[in-house]
């Protein structure tokens, strides 16, 4: 009886272990499709500035802005920024 609860207490353990982790990845793939989403807005509009602002992507609403040698992308609370230096 002792093993039994021991083995279930141990599988669920390991089971909420698991599920921590695998949100945890999935979050950071999340942040890093982002940051590569807003970097391919800053290319849309360096390759065309006429391009729509905002641009939504998947749901999300990416804002750019050019300002002097900053190009800067705003979505959600983030910022992703470029500096372009002449």
């Amino acid at each position: 009886m002792i093993e039994s609860l021991t083995a279930l207490m141990i599988s669920t353990l390991i089971i909420f272990l698991l599920t921590i982790c695998v949100n945890e990845q999935f979050k950071l793939l999340n942040d890093w499709e982002q940051r590569v989403n807003a970097h391919k807005v800053i290319l849309l509009n360096l390759k065309d500035p006429q391009v729509k602002n905002p641009l939504v992507i998947e749901n999300k609403r990416y804002y750019f802005q050019k300002s002097n040698e900053i190009y800067q992308v705003r979505v959600n609370n983030d910022v992703y920024e470029i500096k372009v230096k002449s």
